[in-house]
């Protein structure tokens, strides 16, 4: 283990593990388990929790009445504020479309302390929740003592985070080494992606002994990637008296309130039901106060009891039976599940359509459709966000609306095409931009490049440069550097004995400095095989085999690369300027038995004179 100086530079790069989990359709473009998990059909007390503020998290039930989990996962998305209770609810069930059960959140406790301390190994990530009712499974218990014990031995890991092909939401399970133990953290072999703190770390004793805070790269720089970074784990052992005393003021004790049972989503009179007598969800009402949960509003399903959600993602934030419909931009839970109808294919309802979004854009035929807000870029090539009434709406195949004014980060051929009358190119990839603030501040997930607001390409998670993008100058790689060889660009950093490279990578000399160089194809080149590829991907595209990467409107492709749905809509590529992502799939050649190895011969490699973070 490393000294608690080393430590400081060890979890320079570490990434927290919730808020940073993108929520989407799980994609069949990579079949590859949570660092060699197995999807978890069991353990029903460890439950996704989902918080409208902030995103996707795991967390456990360790009393009928309290949750344990990670304290970024209870905040909201700027990592400061803490989110409200009513925002906070857990499901039970084996992925977020296959919900058994839903508890609500009555209050949060959070630890003393911040989660901004990871740097220096101090974290104090934990956090309890106290639910509105008792949950009828079973807790799990929680380790009194040390997790010394646990040094070198094999650990259990269970959450609902990002698999290495970028699927989420799923229950899994897997084991792993522990590999140290230092400052109140418990360090593990690759095990864990984002989506899945807040999760238990169980031992061989089937006891909860900490709490899944972060993944880092061993290098301090690079970006932790899924599959590959070792994991942390905020233990409890050394917080134990603050554990105690939470448990101990919630209880199983209830304190029935004066004026009996109101319809709030509590269970006031402590009779082990919440809302009795109140009306249902997608009961017909006049006023919340008849309701469970204390919302009467106007949906698309008429005027119903109901909670809110996020519109964005329409298939979570909703108890079993219902999703997240939009009206405008607000959205309701209303009844209803996800059909199969991918997306493109026409519909008559949302729930003919596994993205739980179908609309007319205008062309008088209803599609599926992704959900999307104005001029937030979360579109993919070749398509735009269409308003329905006011700043959201759906993504759209660009040729299907001709004359529509395209948004920020929208593809275009001439400033005519933008909204904001602008449009620009780099590498080959036109979008419409917009000019930058005063400040050169942008949108979240826009660059100012000269002026004008540009997508963001080639960072990873919490601002590290992503080894491997694509790119043009040393602008492309926020804090790195772009390493030019021939016709090969690609974004890299410095490297030596005590910097190793992230996986697919090597550490080359190149005239006079060492970076980070592929150990085979780079994303658009030819394969064979996964094992060719640096990003451990080979996909038929049209009618030859390159290599390839998950990518989403949160994962923007590198300089002159697309981020394309393929053709069952169920996941998205990058791919060259031009090319369709329509044919896409794995190969299955046999693994070669040895990775390429470039060798590196006069690299001009453009250093950075002032180094720039995404705005």
């Amino acid at each position: 283990m490393t000294t608690s100086k080393g430590l400081v530079a060890t979890l320079a790069a570490a990434a927290l593990l919730g808020a940073c989990a993108p929520i989407a359709p799980e994609a069949e473009v990579i079949t590859e388990e949570i660092v060699d998990g197995t999807a978890e059909t069991g353990f029903p007390s460890v439950m996704l929790l989902y918080n409208q503020s902030g995103g996707m998290c795991t967390a456990s039930l360790i009393t009928p009445r309290v949750m344990l989990t990670a304290r970024h996962c209870v905040m909201r998305a700027d990592g400061d504020t803490q989110a409200s209770a009513s925002s906070i609810s857990f499901y039970v069930g084996s992925s977020q479309r296959a919900i058994t059960a839903q508890y609500r959140a009555r209050a949060i406790y959070l630890i003393p302390g911040s989660t901004s301390n990871i740097g220096d190994g101090r974290a104090t990530d934990l956090a309890l929740v106290e639910l509105a009712t008792p949950a009828r499974e079973t807790p799990m218990e929680i380790a009194l003592g040390s997790p010394g014990t646990l040094n070198g031995q094999q650990i259990t890991a269970i959450g609902y985070g990002q698999t290495p092909s970028g699927q989420t939401g799923t229950k899994y399970r897997t084991s792993a080494a522990v590999t140290g133990l230092q400052q109140g953290l418990i360090f593990v072999d690759p095990a864990v992606c984002q989506g899945d703190s807040g999760g238990p770390v169980i031992g061989p004793d089937g006891l909860i002994y900490g709490v899944a805070s972060f993944i880092f790269s061993p290098d301090g720089r690079t970006e932790p990637r899924c599959g590959t970074a070792p994991g942390a784990y905020n233990e409890l052992y050394r917080h134990m008296d603050w554990v105690q005393s939470v448990l101990e003021m919630v209880g199983d004790a209830c304190f029935p309130d004066e004026g009996g049972e109101v319809c709030d989503g509590v269970d006031n009179d402590c009779n082990g039901e919440a809302d009795e007598g109140c009306m249902p969800l997608g009961s017909a009402c006049t006023e919340s106060a008849t309701c469970i949960g204390g919302l009467c509003a106007t949906t698309q399903a008429g005027q119903i009891c109901t909670q809110e959600c996020d519109p964005m993602r329409p298939d979570v934030g909703c108890p079993p039976g219902f999703f997240c419909g939009s009206t405008g931009c607000a959205g309701h839970c209303v009844p209803g599940a996800p059909g199969g109808a991918p997306i493109g294919a026409s519909c008559a309802a949302d729930t003919d359509c596994a993205s739980l979004f179908c609309a007319d854009p205008g062309d008088g035929m209803q599609r599926c459709l992704p959900p999307c807000r104005l001029d937030a870029g979360r579109c993919l090539a070749g398509e735009i966000c269409v308003p329905l009434g006011d700043a959201c709406g759906g993504c759209v195949d660009q040729d299907i609306v001709g004359g529509l004014g395209h948004g920020l980060g929208e593809p275009c051929s001439e400033g005519a095409d933008c909204r904001s009358g602008a449009c620009a190119e780099r590498g080959g990839v036109s979008e419409c931009t917009a000019p930058c603030g005063a400040d050169g501040s942008c949108p979240e997930g826009f660059s100012c490049r000269e002026g004008a607001c540009m997508r963001t390409r080639g960072v990873g998670d919490r601002g590290t440069v992503r080894v491997g993008s694509a790119c043009l100058d040393n602008s492309d790689c926020p804090g790195g550097i772009c390493a030019i060889l021939g016709d090969r660009n690609w974004c890299t950093i410095t490297c030596d004995g005590a910097t190793p490279c992230p996986a697919g990578f090597g550490c080359a000399a190149a005239g006079g400095v060492n970076v980070c160089a592929p150990m085979g194809s780079l994303v658009g080149e030819e394969c064979d095989t996964n094992e060719e590829c640096a990003s451990g991907l080979c996909a038929r595209v049209g009618g030859s085999s390159v290599c390839t990467e998950p990518c989403s409107a949160d994962r923007v492709c590198g300089v002159g690369l697309e981020c394309r749905r393929t053709a069952d809509g169920a996941a998205s590529v990058c791919t060259a300027v031009g090319s369709s992502a329509g044919g896409c799939s794995v190969s299955v050649g046999a693994r070669s038995s040895s990775s390429m190895w470039m060798v590196l011969v006069g690299i001009a490699i453009a250093m950075v004179i002032g180094r720039r973070r995404a705005r």
